[in-house]
């Protein structure tokens, strides 16, 4: 007598865990260059909408073979009257909070990344490289506060998507190379992004908006 076929075993689902581990695989991929912006996005909207873990293998396909990015070494690389600091790429927050503040050192390029969750990044008292500092902003259902000091260069670009983009730019009149600016680029997708120049102190709650 022919045995029955035995069903096969359920394929897992994708756990929040597992997403929110490619999804900061991505990330840190962007955030060292080794994707652009477009493939980037791509590869999230792919992660972000997984069923399956065939579907994250396909967010995260080919991202090992993508070149890699050597840091640079050049000592001269911050400013002659900042200590010399380990550069930064990337702030990451899922379905939590995160506040990154005090003295810290972002890379030339960096990625702040917020998903069902909010971030507060603080430049006030950042140790920021000569010339333009990229910061590109990337939020889903969560939300990114940025605070900047007055007097620092900073220009905001981007958009929103059923969400909503708060920005301020000003600007010093420099035509110093070396002086440091922000290059803020931001895209909100059910999320929101603000922009705010802050006093150095001032909290982000007690600051009026401008007008």
């Amino acid at each position: 007598m022919a045995s029955e076929p035995q069903p096969r075993p359920p394929v897992p689902g994708v756990t929040p865990e597992r997403r929110e581990a490619a999804v900061e695989r991505l990330s840190s991929a962007f955030a060292d260059g080794r994707i652009e912006l477009e493939d980037f996005e791509r590869r999230i909207e792919i992660a972000v909408r997984a069923q399956q873990p065939g579907d994250l293998e396909m967010a995260l396909a080919g991202l090992d073979l993508k070149r890699e990015v050597v840091p640079a070494k050049n000592p001269a690389e911050f400013a002659v009257d900042q200590p010399r600091r380990h550069a930064s790429r990337l702030t990451f927050i899922m379905m939590g909070a995160l506040d990154r503040k005090g003295r810290w050192a972002p890379a030339r390029r960096h990625l702040g990344f917020a998903m069902m969750g909010g971030a507060f990044i603080d430049f006030r008292d950042a140790v920021l490289q000569p010339g333009t500092t990229h910061i590109h902003l990337f939020t889903m259902w969560g939300g990114i506060e940025v605070a900047v000091p007055p007097g620092l260069d900073v220009d905001v670009s981007g958009g929103a998507l059923m969400g909503g983009l708060d920005r301020v730019s000003q600007e010093s009149g420099s035509t110093d190379p070396r002086r440091p600016r922000l290059h803020v680029h931001a895209f909100a997708l059910m999320g929101a992004i603000e922009v705010r120049v802050l006093q150095p102190g001032a909290k982000w709650k007690d600051e009026a908006k401008p007008d």
